[in-house]
């Protein structure tokens, strides 16, 4: 089935990248960087499906042409860690051929960056040799800055708000999702860009593979992050399995029963119970999950600024001494060059320069050794011992993390599900209070309800079915007495066709 992937990275300067570079690579081009003096030639690539640029009406009409393009970008640009492009990689739906792809493709390009005034050059790739067959994708580099006639301008602020990016995640599903339907029909398969946490699903995620867990993956050799996936993927199918035959044996046993007459007053009581427990059950796990707080996570340039700072401190302490005794010897040779028997003395004053030389030399050697001891530990720091004792510090501090953000996304999970377990029953819970308020007297249902969906089900489609054969006046009166005897307003969606 079709799945959802729309992911946003930058091309940084300061991470060594180029956006000249990066767009030879996903065009498979031959580009000469003119900044860097460097050429980059891609050509016998042989993934590309489709490359092409789209720019706005007005941009310079040599924006067309991709190294004149991405040379601008980077020519536009003057600090060391500027951003002369954004990505966006996006997954195809492998159940449309080419041109429904590019169709699908260049629609969200024009809809959501070339209107707002980006250029965006599109590079689609088909799956590699040796991987996932189904992995059709397609990168999307986009320029930072807007632009006119003459070339670059500012680089827009709405263009880099996170809401920027939810409104691309959101427009790239239903784009995707309007073509599936198109091309495949009403029963094609959706996709949604909603975590499995806001979906209400309790199914796992995985992980991203990356490239070098894919590349060992692709030669049959068994990655942490692949088994992982298998693990989740095992668990997942066995929930599935037991929800299924769960929901298997309470339909049967529903069906089994026999169906009584049960008065609609004690209907309505247990459903008003029932709506209670799952609220405060809902009330309960919104507690515990405003009570996880994420831990803090020591950055890697803190924990080395931490790692530096006592040899950072011997360092100026060292050298405030050293201004300080050179602060003295020139003031107390001052005076004693004003003495008249230190001046008669020759003796005296060559052992009192020997004295002054030495103490100078001592704090200068002092500082000097805190210089090297400094300049050690941060090539230490640097070094791959160095880089391990760092992630080793934060790696309880991760973990701890991804503990609660995991408990947090199952909590999430939990209470999406309830709500509309809540929203079930107050609908039927409602129903129940107006067909008691028109007096209907009991209601035919199962005498077995296992769980609270089917006691939702088969109590409330008896419930609703009882109020449509009152007239619509009657009912609508009915609403009126149970809003005043309540104190609150039931929905007019309780009704159909209010």
């Amino acid at each position: 089935m079709a799945q959802y992937r729309l992911e946003v990275q930058t091309i940084q300067r300061s991470a060594g990248r180029s956006a000249v570079a990066a767009a030879a690579y996903r065009s498979g081009d031959r580009l000469i960087d003119e900044r860097l003096a460097m050429e980059f030639d891609f050509g016998a690539k042989g993934d590309i499906e489709f490359a092409a640029i789209m720019a706005p009406t007005d941009a310079p009409a040599a924006f067309g042409d991709r190294q004149t393009l991405w040379n601008a970008a980077e020519a536009a640009e003057n600090r060391k860690d500027a951003v002369p492009a954004r990505e966006l990689l996006v997954s195809l739906p492998h159940e449309l051929d080419f041109a429904q792809r590019r169709a699908l493709v260049e629609a969200f390009v024009a809809e959501q960056l070339v209107a707002r005034g980006m250029v965006a050059d599109v590079a689609m790739h088909r799956p590699g040799q040796t991987g996932d067959e189904r992995n059709f994708h397609a990168h999307i580099l986009v320029t930072t800055r807007s632009v006119t006639p003459a070339g670059f301008g500012k680089k827009p602020a709405e263009w880099w708000s996170p809401k920027a990016v939810r409104e691309w995640r959101s427009a790239w599903a239903e784009i995707q999702n309007e073509h599936l339907r198109r091309h495949l029909g009403p029963d094609a398969p959706q996709v949604s860009h909603l975590s499995l946490a806001e979906q209400g699903s309790d199914r796992e995620p995985g992980v991203h593979l990356g490239p070098t867990a894919s590349a060992l993956e692709r030669k049959d050799i068994a990655s942490e992050r692949g088994q992982q996936n298998r693990d989740t993927n095992a668990h997942n199918a066995k929930r599935k399995e037991l929800r299924t035959d769960f929901q298997a044996t309470a339909d049967r046993l529903v069906r089994e029963a026999p169906v009584i007459a049960v008065p609609v007053a004690k209907l309505t009581t247990e459903a008003e119970q029932m709506r209670a427990r799952m609220i405060a059950e809902r009330d309960l796990w919104a507690a515990e999950r405003s009570a996880l707080v994420l831990p803090k996570i020591d950055s890697v340039r803190g924990l080395e600024r931490e790692l530096l700072q006592p040899a950072r401190a011997t360092l100026a302490a060292t050298k405030l001494r050293l201004r300080q005794v050179e602060q003295r010897v020139a003031s107390v040779r001052q005076r004693r060059l004003a003495l008249v028997q230190w001046i008669r003395n020759p003796a005296r004053m060559i052992w009192a320069k020997h004295a002054e030389l030495n103490a100078i030399a001592r704090a200068r050697a002092a500082a000097r050794r805190a210089q090297i001891d400094l300049q050690v530990r941060a090539a230490w720091i640097a070094s791959p011992a160095g880089q391990a004792y760092v992630a080793g510090r934060r790696g309880p501090q991760l973990e701890r993390a991804g503990d609660v953000a995991r408990e947090r996304r199952t909590l999430e999970r939990k209470i999406k599900r309830i709500d509309k377990r809540i929203e079930g029953a107050t609908r039927a819970y409602n129903d129940l209070r107006v067909a008691q308020a028109l007096g209907q007297k009991e209601l035919q249902v199962p005498s077995r309800l296992p769980d609270e969906t089917r006691f939702i089900r088969e109590v409330g489609g008896p419930a609703r079915a009882a109020l449509m054969r009152y007239p619509a006046q009657a009912r609508a009166l009915a609403v009126e007495r149970v809003n005043r005897s309540m104190g609150q307003t039931i929905g007019r969606g309780i009704l159909p066709g209010r």
